[in-house]
């Protein structure tokens, strides 16, 4: 699946909607660069980020690295601008993205309270030993700051940053792009994240994601201080692989949004669970259209997690294949609560369980210290050939609502151990045992085009399917399928991802 489609378009929405507010523009050359000049043209640019680091921006101001060009060591501008006139760093002249060589330390480009930044077209990179030392390539810090408002980061390749596998918002954590709230006296967060068609390859904790230590709600009475939401949160079109941790983390976000991004390689350097894209401590999160692959196995990583302090969120159209780990958890720890969560449309396409020495984690998973609730799972399709374990719960079980869905396990069976859940008009096809009751089941083949491949297409439905028109009607449905076929609310509609017209 092109998950990425509509980048070119993602891009120039972002550029047709800045103002265009005229300030100074600063050049850096650290090849032939002079920190005794001006810095105000090409040829009279400055040599070294410490000179950078010397001046405090005003709105409309920008600093263009040369192309083709490295820097060492750490990007700490100083300034804001506002939405209207923010202050850009990117790059000028022909030729590759100029890099910049962080030395080690927190972190290689840092904004540290300040707002109305736009960073692209740079590539950033913080090596340094495999020792747990909390590193981060990217770093949006706010502390005892209140909202800092309008930050773009595009274009930008982030890569081999070393760091912990240290997730907790009480903690230094690692990654490629973090926005983080802190601090103690301020109530603090952001309004307006875009992170945009970037590439993030080789970090540790986190690729991309939100933090705060403003946190504490109904939802999360074990969080810090107040609870502060960040808003207009968008990452989008972002390619993100060999993780050691997280994926795409929205921590304390309101309506945020995590669309048309591609995983490739998550959990792979870790020491506890991990997901590719999850919501935390968030309301109404949509996450859609990504493409989730490479997760690892051990500790288990989840495509999907509907974790901690979250309430209505939605997973949809999403493609989630070829994982060593499993499809989805539904987890709230002590001291945390979730409630509403919406997984529709999505394609799990040979995601594994995991036997953890007999402690059996299937590709769908319910099972932490207190019960999600209201949740409903209705319309995936889940093709799990080489799954001993398709569907189970543990204490204290959580009830989700299946319905409408297509549970496609191995030839030799898979099995569905679900004491809590209530299943209506799903098929199941080599599933056995199976301890559910369905009150409109459909046993059989669900014929689709092509199971082994190529996929997702391959899961279409066939004209003798029996999943054809089979379901029952689900009010508020989202209105269309994985493939844009739009849904009924009031026909029956077919069981599966797949609403379309059958295929012969």
């Amino acid at each position: 699946m092109a998950t990425v489609t509509g980048v070119a378009t993602l891009a120039m929405g972002a550029t047709a909607a800045e103002a265009t507010t005229s300030g100074t523009a600063y050049y850096v050359d650290c090849v032939g660069g002079n920190d005794a000049a001006s810095g105000t043209a090409p040829n009279r640019a400055w040599k070294s980020l410490n000179r950078v680091n010397q001046v405090t921006y005003r709105p409309g101001d920008s600093i263009s690295l040369r192309r083709g060009t490295t820097c060492t060591g750490v990007l700490q501008p100083k300034g804001s601008g506002t939405p209207g006139s923010p202050i850009k760093l990117g790059a000028y002249g022909s030729g590759a993205r100029p890099k910049i060589v962080g030395t080690g330390g927190r972190a290689t480009v840092l904004l540290r309270n300040v707002q109305g930044w736009q960073i692209r077209d740079l590539e950033i990179t913080n090596p340094g030993p495999a020792d747990g030392t909390p590193r981060v390539g990217i770093y949006v810090q706010l502390e005892n700051y209140g909202i800092g408002r309008s930050y773009l980061i595009e274009n930008v390749y982030v890569h081999d940053v070393p760091g912990c596998d240290c997730l907790d918002p009480t903690l230094e954590n690692s990654g490629g792009i973090l926005f983080e709230a802190l601090g103690t006296t301020t109530p603090t967060g952001f309004d307006g994240i875009k992170v945009l068609c970037n590439q993030v390859s080789g970090v540790d904790n986190i690729g991309i994601g939100t933090l705060s230590l403003w946190s504490r709600r109904d939802l999360y009475p074990g969080g810090q201080n107040s609870f502060v939401p960040i808003t207009n949160v968008r990452v989008a079109g972002n390619q993100l692989s060999n993780l050691g941790g997280d994926g795409i983390l929205l921590m304390n976000t309101i309506d945020g949004l995590t669309e048309d991004n591609k995983v490739a390689g998550f959990g792979l350097r870790a020491t506890q669970s991990h997901a590719a894209v999850l919501a935390y401590n968030s309301d109404r999160t949509i996450m859609q259209r990504n493409e989730i692959t490479g997760g690892a196995a051990f500790p288990p990583s989840f495509s999907f997690s509907v974790d901690a302090a979250t309430k209505d969120i939605v997973y949809q159209y999403n493609y989630s294949h070829d994982n060593n780990g499993p499809f989805v958890l539904y987890c709230a720890p002590t001291g945390t609560f979730s409630d509403g969560a919406i997984i529709r449309y999505n394609i799990s396409e040979n995601d594994k369980d995991v036997d953890l020495g007999g402690f059996i984690i299937p590709v769908i998973a319910a099972g932490c210290d207190n019960a999600v609730t209201n949740s409903k799972f209705y319309n995936n399709t889940v093709h799990a050939p080489n799954a001993a374990n398709m569907v189970g719960t543990l204490p204290p079980f959580t009830s989700i609502a299946f319905t409408n869905n297509i549970f496609a396990g191995r030839a030799e069976g898979s099995t569905i151990q679900d004491p809590a859940g209530v299943y209506s008009h799903n098929l199941y096809h080599n599933i056995g045992p199976n301890t559910v009751s369905d009150n409109g089941a459909v046993v059989a083949d669900p014929r689709f085009v092509n199971p082994p491949g190529p996929q997702p297409a391959g899961l279409r439905l066939r004209c003798d399917s029996p999943a054809i028109d089979t379901g029952t009607p689900i009010a508020n449905n989202g209105g269309r399928d994985y493939f844009g076929n739009p849904v009924s609310a009031t026909a029956n509609p077919n069981i599966g991802a797949y609403e379309g017209p059958c295929v012969s």
